[in-house]
């Protein structure tokens, strides 16, 4: 048993703007930021939000709600554990 109901695992990929349909307006969900150098930020449109996303940052958040992406961030390589 797991406390999670998926994982993704995202590689070098920009992350447009979006909520999740499929997760629950109630839970909060982990973004794990990892990597080597890059100047990578997650956007918060609804909360009119901009946060520096460097490699061992750990976010929660309800994905459902909350409308989020990543754009672009370099050259540098970037894993997310979502």
């Amino acid at each position: 048993p797991s406390v999670f109901s998926g994982i993704k695992v995202i590689v070098n990929w920009e992350t447009p703007n979006h909520q999740d349909p499929g997760a629950s307006p109630s839970f909060y969900d982990l973004l794990v930021s990892l990597g080597k150098g890059h100047q990578a930020i997650l956007n918060l449109p609804d909360l009119g939000a901009e946060l520096y996303y460097p490699p061992g940052t750990m976010v929660y958040i309800s994905c459902k709600v909350l409308e989020h992406g990543v754009p672009g961030w370099g050259d540098r390589e970037r894993i997310v554990l979502a």
